[in-house]
């Protein structure tokens, strides 16, 4: 648990300095082109290189915590048929392992989304934006530095997708949240 408040006090920190030196830069380009500063090239080149060192510093801290799949996930297609069956066995594993986290309406809301951090992902928005593949890979190899798990040991390989499958169906409309028993 430590680790976890650590890593976060230290990226906000980071934040912090990066959106601090992004506004030192804004600041002082303003404040010298008043004066007419800005016409020396050494003033010049000195506030395009903090405005690039704010850049960088932002891609290197931000990017390697976005979650990515390796690109040839892309290209896989979801080899259970969309099938009544198959979306009602995918609501099923949902609902029992996956809604703690995520909420019975896909939304990064459930029960035990406060004691995560980061939050759930909200599936009713990265479900439409990624491609079937991706999604699998990361319900079976799970995310690191998030609370998501690696599903590969707890659910086949037909499990996984049949819950691809009901979200699919679940975000386009086609289906509801949880079967009328």
């Amino acid at each position: 648990m430590s680790l976890l408040i650590t890593r976060g006090l230290l990226e906000q920190i980071a934040f912090v300095l990066l959106g601090g030196a992004l506004v030192f830069a804004l600041t002082a380009t303003w404040s010298w082109r008043r004066q007419r500063a800005w016409r020396r090239p050494l003033v010049s080149a000195g506030i395009l290189a903090a405005i690039a060192v704010a850049s960088l510093g932002a891609a290197y801290t931000v990017a390697p915590n976005l979650p990515t799949a390796p690109i040839w996930t892309r290209f896989v297609a979801n080899p259970v048929a969309e099938t009544s069956e198959n979306v009602a066995a995918g609501r099923e594993i949902y609902q029992t392992k996956c809604s703690i986290c995520h909420g019975p309406r896909a939304r990064g809301d459930g029960p035990a989304a406060v004691t995560l951090n980061p939050r759930p992902f909200d599936l009713t928005v990265h479900v439409p934006l990624h491609p079937e593949g991706e999604i699998f890979y990361f319900v079976s190899e799970g995310i690191p530095g998030t609370g998501m798990p690696a599903w590969k040991e707890q659910l086949t390989e037909t499990q996984r997708w049949q819950v691809i499958r009901f979200l699919e169906a679940f975000v386009a409309g086609r289906v509801a949240a949880t079967s009328a028993r």
